[in-house]
């Protein structure tokens, strides 16, 4: 018997023995200092008490094609602990090996086990990391692409350790990704460090993806990811991996940590600030369109649910202009192409105006007559000869309407 084989009859004598147990990690809202869900995490724990990293048998069990029975049994022991933590249960995930891909029943094996302990899918996450996705892109966006549709939520483990994070992230659904400890190695306090991570917060949020940052250790870390608008932590500030009894203790006792919040504004952060001059700018404009009126393009950024599929969320200008038009009274829709046709704005460029605004009078939704501003702003680039134009559509306060004349 050779040492993979040897390790493999140990795992599974261990396993019937109970001293394969499932520690957890609890992550934290870094905000308000509570437990929003756990990681778990096997640890061999022997009779006499000592505990042998999974660093020491994984490899192995994983160069015998044996790594997936760990994993279903992890997996099993966070159903449980799902169950018992019943109406309140927090989100726990599960790490499964890209092995499991070649087993076509394993969406159905998943549902199953979630099924025979009344748990909701929702509340049973899979993780899988960067790495083994970069090593079988094709099988795995598969795979995970069915174990997103049954309704488990997706997790990218150590994102950020490949060098094709972004091309991968954009092709697989996903609901959260795990941020890699190793943007942390400056302690946030580099200037190159903290863009890094203030590009993977921005490029996280457009995608629509929740964040976990792994192995947050210092308050350092902890205040600056408070500033990117981080969703969760993860690491030894808060906690280390615990037996089962203990992470209950801990959640059942709901007893936030104690969370310091910086200033973004005087911790000097590019995130944080951006977010509230976004906020501002949209409480008065719900509305804003980016056009290229040489190449006859815009594109729309606003509010949710501030408009309908009306108007598409990018396409021709020409169009854009045609789906606008039907929100106005057909009384106004001369004056409005006199103003904002594409020919009309080029014309007003021409002449080295700065902007062009009017305002309509509309009927909203309420039946009340309102007025409604749109203003246009035009913009150069020096990277480009074309001509760009941000729009801005707004109510009006009577009140305020002799700003605009």
């Amino acid at each position: 018997m050779d040492n993979n084989e040897l390790i493999v009859s140990q795992i599974i004598k261990a396993m019937e023995d109970g001293e394969l147990q499932a520690y957890y990690q609890p992550q934290y809202n870094p905000k308000r200092g509570i437990i929003a869900g756990a990681e778990a995490l096997v640890r061999w724990v022997k009779k006499d008490g000592s505990i042998v990293s999974p660093l020491e048998f994984i490899p192995q069990l994983e160069k015998a094609g044996q790594v997936q029975m760990v994993d279903w049994y992890m997996a099993e022991c966070a159903c449980r602990l799902i169950q018992k933590m019943g109406d309140r249960a927090v989100k726990l995930s599960i790490n499964f090996s890209r092995n499991h891909a070649c087993d076509e029943n394993f969406v159905e094996k998943l549902c199953d086990l979630a099924e025979s302990y009344g748990v909701e899918r929702s509340l049973l996450g899979v993780e899988i990391t960067e790495s083994d996705i970069a090593i079988e892109p094709e099988r795995l966006s598969d795979w995970i692409r069915k174990i997103y549709h049954a309704g488990f939520p997706v997790l990218i483990d150590d994102f950020g350790t490949g060098m094709s994070s972004l091309a991968l992230v954009k092709d697989i659904p996903a609901n959260v990704i795990k941020i890699d400890r190793a943007f942390l190695n400056d302690n946030c306090q580099s200037e190159k460090g903290k863009i890094a991570l203030e590009t993977v917060f921005y490029y996280a949020h457009r995608m629509k993806l929740a964040t976990i940052v792994e192995g947050v250790e210092t308050l350092e870390q902890l205040y600056f990811l408070n500033t990117c608008d981080c969703d969760y932590i993860q690491g030894f500030l808060f906690s280390k991996p615990v037996p089962e009894d203990t992470f209950l203790r801990l959640w059942n006792e709901a007893v936030p940590v104690k969370v310091d919040l910086r200033d973004p504004i005087a911790y000097k952060t590019v995130f944080g600030t951006f977010h509230m001059l976004a906020e501002a700018i949209y409480k008065k404009y719900p509305l804003i369109i980016f056009s290229n009126l040489s190449k006859n393009s815009y594109s729309i950024r606003r509010k949710e649910n501030v408009i309908d599929d009306v108007i598409p969320e990018t396409g021709s200008y020409d169009e854009g202009i045609i789906n606008m038009k039907k929100f106005l009274e057909k009384r106004h829709h001369a004056e409005f192409d006199a103003a904002f046709s594409k020919e009309s704005l080029f014309a007003a460029h021409d002449r080295g105006e700065d902007n062009v605004v009017r305002v309509f009078e509309q009927t909203n939704e309420q039946g009340e007559r309102v007025m409604v501003g749109i203003e246009d702003y035009f913009l150069e680039n020096k990277y480009s000869n074309d001509l760009f134009l941000v729009t801005f559509i707004h109510v009006v306060p009577k009140a305020k309407l002799k700003l605009f004349f």
